[in-house]
Parts: C-alpha cells; structure tokens; sequence
C-alpha cells in the first residue's frame, strides 16, 4: 500500500486535493444535495460525487457516467472502488483533518510487513484470498470485514517494531503452510472474484 496523494480542508467546505508529492491536483466544493463538484488545477470541472443512500459517495464524470463509488469504513476511513466494485484503495482521516489517499486493494498487513504488493510471501497470500476464500460466502465476508479493518490498523501501527516482528511471524507460518498445499509463490494478477 503506497500513499497516492492527500485532500485537505479548504474555506467554506472546500477540500483540496495534492498528489504524493504536496503538488496540488484539484479542488472539490460543495453542492446543493450535499456531494461535491469536482475540478482540476485549472478550476476545469471534472465531475461530481453525490451521497450513496447506505453512506458513503457515489462518483460520477462531467458527462454523468458513474465512475465508481467510496463506501464508509471503521474510524472514519473509506474504500474506494471502480465501476465495476473492485477496489481501488482507500482514504484514511488525518489528525489534522483531511484524507491520506492509499492505491489499490492490497494484502494490508502483509504490504505492510514484507515491503511490497508484489513479493512471493504476498503472491502466495493473494492467490488463496482469491482462489479459495473467495469462493465462498464466509470467506469473502471475511475478505471484506479485513480490508474494512486493516488500513486503519495498518496506519497506526506499520511503523513499530512489535507490529512488525508479531505479524511476520505468524505471516511467515501461514505462508509456509500454503506452500506447502501447493500455492505458488511466483508472480501474480489479482482475480476479480466480486
């Protein structure tokens, strides 16, 4: 999980978006049914985001075609997904106010302990989220209820030493029982399985 950028309070209701860099990217204000309008740099409007009826937005372009949408999680986060439900990445609050944005979907905690999105421990973990658990309704419960908890998790505790030496090891484990059943270890493409 890589930080991708962070919004910020502005006057009035505003938010201002910034890249990972600090660079500002765009502005968003609010409208009349409670959303936001969106622009760019150049103050070009490039759509709009509308409350979803169970929490949360709905994303749409300037031309109206909906984009994706941003569901509410624990702690005052949100996931982010595409139109067609797969997870994009996630916004966790700030202390000072505002969004961390974070890219795509990831193993969380693994990301977190082994450094990458794309290692063998971590190609092996997403092979059996997607080829396992995600072939039956607890585990795709289970799938969903971590990337609702972990990035919060993630957020607080990635950094410290106890985190990081706990979680590998018992990463480690299940990694290497999994190997053992025959899940491979070697590159990997996530399956869209929602």
């Amino acid at each position: 999980m890589a930080k991708k950028g962070e919004s910020r309070p502005g006057l009035f209701g505003s938010v201002n978006h910034y890249d990972e860099h600090g660079k500002k990217i765009g502005r968003s204000e609010p409208n009349f049914f409670g959303g936001y309008n969106h622009y760019d740099n150049k103050g070009h409007k490039t759509g709009h985001s509308d409350p979803a009826f169970f929490g949360g937005y709905n994303h749409y372009d300037n031309h109206g075609k909906k984009t994706g949408r941003s569901d509410p999680n624990f702690f005052g986060s949100y996931s982010h997904k595409d139109s067609r439900g797969k997870r994009t990445g996630s916004s966790d609050p700030n202390l000072l106010g505002g969004y961390s944005h974070n890219d795509r979907q990831g193993c969380y905690v693994a990301t977190c302990v082994y450094g990458s999105y794309d290692c063998p421990q971590v190609w092996t973990l997403r092979r059996f989220r997607d080829n396992t658990l995600a072939r039956t309704r607890l585990g795709r419960c289970f799938i969903h209820t971590y990337y609702t908890i972990s990035p919060t998790i993630v957020k607080w505790f990635c950094s410290t030493r106890w985190f990081q030496s706990m979680w590998r090891s018992v990463l480690n484990q299940i990694v290497a029982k999994l190997q053992q059943k025959g899940i491979e270890d070697t590159p990997y493409k996530d399956r869209s399985w929602r």
